[in-house]
């Protein structure tokens, strides 16, 4: 009875805190939607304005434009240049921050309730106003050149960049990091930028989200006034990027300058707006993202075989993966594999236990739970619901989603995708020497 009324009371409790508010959206006078949610949890306004058009719309022979776009965004407008910028942000004690991910990008601000207004003045000059200043493109363009080289410094990065490459192919904007290519970034020019800037705020489908302590009323005065300049009258198409890659079950074997070794299994998966997402994030969960993941527990704690160990399922409007990698030493590349590959076969013909069914579903509510706590996050998941597709409700019907699948649903999804010849990457160190 106890752990009964405990739940009852958690599953209280978190939909209390998470979707406590209402949420209500209206449209401005350009057609812009706002997604609005007041909160008077602290005096502290977030915003987000998001385009669907990000870098899965770059043409790969400019791969990195979008973030390049937006750094020289960020640097300065028509009518304040770097220094400007800079100081009337923080002297507001305001924050305004860009977001470029592969199926959407946009701006970040967050600000005292007392400030919000001034804030979003110069979110919309930003926006409005580029100054797209010749200097601040090639400093950026060096800058976006030294985050893509620095990297390679990192074995899970370097690794994940070879991974990526190999598993969507060079044509696929999901194939590089969403800063770009190093080859490419010195191709790309003012006009580029220009172009690209027009095809994100010219889109019908951009969304404003607003949470905090700020009134509907004053919300729609400021907005009005500051962004009824954006003429929006582009309509987003999804580009066709053709089918998934064939598998050859050939393991990708590469010599690299790390001391460790880095061990990839990925597998084709599908979008967000499949069924069986919701299902696939649960595995996702029971194998890795924390201690008591069969990943963590089996490869690691049993068998010692790892310096990290995971489990990836990215959130895509395309082509997604699911990934499972780990750090570890040479000798250990063959041990690994077989473990990694009888963990997927379990989960293919065992059932999971309702103990750790309901464990696994528990920790991703607190998680869930804990990341809904800060205004920025709920305008976050808000706007990012919304952007890809799936609708600002979803944010409230994700938990129930998971809470319905079933250890039978689980065995179908795996044998679904797991079944597939994954993609395998090996990255060993170069002197030691390892042969195909």
């Amino acid at each position: 009875m106890p752990k009964i009324i405990a739940g009852i009371l958690f599953s209280v409790l978190f939909y209390a805190c998470a979707f406590g508010g209402t949420v209500e959206t209206f449209n401005l006078k350009n057609g812009i939607k706002v997604i609005y949610k007041k909160s008077d949890t602290a005096d502290i306004v977030a915003l987000k304005i998001y385009s669907p058009v990000s870098v899965l719309k770059e043409d790969v022979s400019k791969a990195g434009v979008t973030s390049l776009l937006y750094n020289v965004m960020n640097k300065s407008t028509k009518k304040r240049d770097a220094n400007k910028l800079s100081e009337d942000i923080e002297n507001l004690g305001s924050s305004i921050s860009t977001e470029v991910e592969y199926d959407y990008s946009g701006f970040s601000l967050a600000s005292m309730g007392e400030n919000f207004d001034k804030t979003l003045e110069i979110l919309a000059d930003i926006i409005i106003n580029p100054a797209f200043d010749e200097k601040e493109i090639e400093k950026e363009k060096i800058l976006n050149a030294e985050v893509i080289k620095s990297r390679q410094d990192s074995i899970s990065k370097s690794a994940g960049d070879k991974f990526i490459y190999d598993f969507y192919g060079n044509s696929h904007p999901y194939s590089y990091p969403v800063y770009g290519r190093e080859e490419t970034l010195n191709s790309i020019t003012g006009d580029d930028l220009i172009k690209t800037y027009g095809e994100i705020y010219t889109n019908k489908d951009i969304i404003i989200t607003v949470v905090g302590n700020v009134s509907k009323k004053e919300l729609k005065k400021s907005l009005e006034k500051y962004f009824s300049g954006l003429k929006l009258t582009g309509v987003y198409a999804k580009p066709d990027t053709g089918a998934a890659l064939k598998r050859t079950g050939q393991d990708a074997v590469i010599d690299s300058k790390f001391n460790q070794a880095f061990l990839i299994y990925a597998y084709d998966a599908p979008d967000v707006h499949s069924g069986d997402f919701a299902a696939l994030k649960l595995i996702s969960s029971i194998l890795g993202g924390r201690m008591t993941g069969r990943l963590f527990i089996e490869l690691r704690e049993k068998l010692g075989l790892a310096y990290e160990v995971n489990s990836v399922y990215p959130t895509r409007t395309d082509k997604s993966y699911f990934e499972i990698y780990i750090g570890l030493d040479k000798q250990n590349i063959e041990t690994a594999k077989k473990g990694i590959e009888k963990i997927i076969s379990d989960l293919c013909i065992m059932p999971v236990s309702d103990e750790e069914l309901k464990d696994t579903k528990n920790f991703i509510k607190g998680i869930y739970l804990l990341d809904h706590q800060p205004v920025e996050r709920q305008a976050y998941y808000l706007g990012v619901r919304e952007i890809l597709g799936l609708g600002y409700k979803y944010d409230d019907k994700y938990i129930s989603l998971l809470d319905k699948v079933t250890s039978k649903d689980i065995i179908d999804v795996a044998n679904r995708y797991f079944r597939n010849i994954p993609y395998k990457l090996i990255l060993v160190p170069s002197d030691e020497g390892m042969t195909k």
